[in-house]
């Protein structure tokens, strides 16, 4: 997986005439992970809940995904990854909380590897009652 190069891909959900754009790139699906993590948190999930107009995916090797599922979860990972942020100077990975955000994306990148998705997540997120509940649950789904 660290020499898979990659693409996150950006889509303007308001201006539909804006066409899909490559947003970043880099070698290493678990980076790529991060930086399609971070976008996704901090610009389509947005403080407090509401849903924004950028959507984002990557590409890999013939391969691609995206983040879905459940939208309480999503809103709950923002929390923990940004806080309360609604401006980033310093980048989206660098602004967020790196070790959790890292820890996403590496069970996202195990979870691809098994052709599986990241609902299971999302769902972590949900139902998790902290950020520590939420952090054993994710160990679970690598094992």
């Amino acid at each position: 997986m660290s020499k898979v190069e990659w693409e996150v891909w950006y889509r303007d959900t308001f201006d539909r005439e804006c066409p899909p754009s490559v947003d970043v790139s880099g070698r290493d699906l678990v980076k790529g992970l991060m930086e399609l993590w971070a976008r996704h948190l901090f610009e389509t999930v947005r403080p407090g809940g509401g849903k924004g107009f950028s959507r984002f995916h990557i590409r890999w090797e013939g391969s691609w995904a995206e983040i879905d599922g459940d939208w309480e979860g999503a809103t709950r990972l923002r929390e923990w990854v940004f806080g309360a942020k609604k401006y980033s100077q310093r980048g989206y990975v660098e602004g967020a909380d790196a070790p959790l955000l890292e820890e996403i994306a590496l069970t996202h990148a195990i979870l691809i590897s098994g052709n599986q998705t990241c609902e299971q997540i999302l769902a972590a997120a949900a139902a998790a009652q902290d950020r520590q509940d939420f952090e054993m649950r994710l160990s679970r789904l690598t094992k």
